[in-house]
């Protein structure tokens, strides 16, 4: 090896693995005064529609109008749908949801769930034994009953409802999120368009808010819980609740309509509005009728809301839509969630066994929101010829709290620099090797992260050049 390596820098693009890297060089001296190189090698990013956990779009209520591939799904059930009797609970049909998911044809995914106490057009959605102990009122404007929301039998038989629930799905690794709904028509947190309750019962009081939202942090605690944004005392209260390991996020299904805009005059926004950066914010249409959707809104919406997930369904049905209508609800799907990508990795050319090395990397999030799922950013090391993982180590980066990295001013992408520091095993073989991505679930459940980066390998992995490892 030359004693003397003049620092050089060249423009040439080398094809490592499909991958395009741009190589520059520049000379180090190592701990022990071995002349090395470090290469700073640059990935090529791709534009594409993802398709990731808990992002882009989730199939809903059993339905999917856009022709695009999804893993999670969700949908939402009515109380009188698991208890018919006191006490007795009938789960069968969540689980058999869940199952559904984690066998997805596009991949394991998760399955998330909501149940509602009122729904217009249907007759009764809580059981009818509750009757013997509150007077509820019918809705002639919505052709439904409605319970006392503060009855003190309604609210004990719902705690032990969603106790019952937590009991049998908390710990369940299927279960996405939960919702928190219960309350108003569709369990959306609001009565618009129905009378005035009838006496005796009154409108929703601040103490069963508060005892309804509780009854779903105390029986979810191991769980990603989403509150309803419509009421602005039950959004404020829930936003106040604290679960460090998972922030309540929020949900609105009024997307692509103006009724989305109202949340920014709520008191509770304030609460809100900065919640997406550690919980996720969802949506869904506001209906199928011309009226419902204006879709030039859905674009900006979602930007404006860092919007991660969009159901699939409720905005028109899709081989009747215009296609430009067609292409605003692509393109906010595609910029829904966390896009992540390695832009560029320094790393010496050659490494010694037992000794100290560096990795500076460089990482963009082109998306509107960062992951809320834990993920292992791993770096391995291949043996060039038999393709064995001989070396693995976890990067110091949490992709949690990779924020966006586009520049709100200038719309120009600004990556975050890690560094991580290693110290190569003494036993490991000299020789060639080839240096690997893979972002890995921390629970082990999903498939490997997917890049904007090319050439996805069959395992989930990413290609990030040869190494040569030398002994010292």
């Amino acid at each position: 090896m030359m004693n003397l390596i003049v620092i050089f820098c060249r423009g040439i693009v080398c094809f490592f693995m499909g991958l395009v890297l741009l190589s520059c060089k520049k000379t180090t001296a190592s701990t022990n005064g071995t002349i090395t190189a470090d290469t700073i090698r640059t990935y090529q990013s791709i534009d594409t529609m993802l398709m990731n956990p808990a992002m882009g779009f989730y199939k809903w209520n059993y339905q999917e109008q856009a022709p695009v591939k999804s893993l999670d799904s969700y949908a939402r059930f009515n109380w009188s749908d698991f208890e018919k009797s006191k006490g007795k609970y009938d789960f069968s049909v969540l689980s058999t949801a869940a199952s559904s998911a984690y066998s997805n044809a596009n991949g394991k995914g998760r399955f998330a769930f909501a149940i509602r106490c009122c729904v217009e057009g249907i007759n009764k959605a809580y059981p009818a034994y509750i009757d013997s102990s509150m007077k509820g009122w019918y809705s002639t404007a919505k052709s439904c009953w409605v319970p006392d929301w503060n009855n003190s039998y309604f609210l004990e038989r719902l705690d032990s409802l969603v106790a019952a629930m937590g009991r049998t799905f908390n710990s369940d690794a299927r279960i996405g999120y939960v919702e928190i709904r219960s309350y108003g028509n569709w369990g959306e947190w609001h009565l618009a368009g129905f009378e005035s309750p009838v006496a005796p019962a009154v409108s929703i009081t601040n103490a069963t808010i508060e005892r309804m939202i509780n009854a779903y942090t105390n029986a979810f605690p191991n769980k990603q819980l989403v509150m309803m944004s419509d009421n602005p005392y039950g959004l404020q209260y829930a936003m106040t609740r604290n679960n460090p390991n998972y922030p309540i996020g929020w949900r609105r299904d009024s997307w692509g309509n103006k009724q989305m805009e109202s949340l920014l005059n709520s008191t509770a926004w304030s609460n809100a509005k900065d919640r997406w950066r550690t919980a996720p914010v969802i949506v869904e249409g506001y209906g199928t009728g011309t009226s419902g959707m204006n879709y030039s809104l859905c674009v900006t919406q979602t930007a404006k809301y860092h919007i991660s997930a969009i159901g699939n369904a409720n905005y028109g049905i899709w081989t009747s839509m215009a296609k430009r209508q067609q292409d605003s609800i692509l393109m906010s799907v595609k910029q829904s969630g966390y896009k992540y990508s390695l832009r560029t990795l320094t790393i010496s050319d050659s490494l010694i066994t037992g000794k100290d090395f560096k990795l500076k990397t460089q990482w963009s999030n082109t998306g509107n929101a960062p992951t809320y799922l834990n993920w292992a950013v791993t770096y391995l090391l291949l043996d060039a010829k038999s393709g064995v993982v001989k070396w693995q180590a976890t990067s110091s980066l949490n992709l949690k709290s990779l924020l966006p990295t586009i520049d709100s001013v200038s719309n120009k992408d600004i990556p975050v620099t890690v560094f991580d520091n290693y110290t190569l095993p003494a036993y490991l073989p000299a020789g060639d090797y080839k240096l690997e991505l893979l972002i890995k679930d921390a629970n082990s459940y999903y498939a490997p992260l997917q890049l904007l980066n090319k050439d996805r390998k069959s395992d989930g992995g990413y290609s990030l050049g040869n190494v040569r490892v030398m002994t010292k």
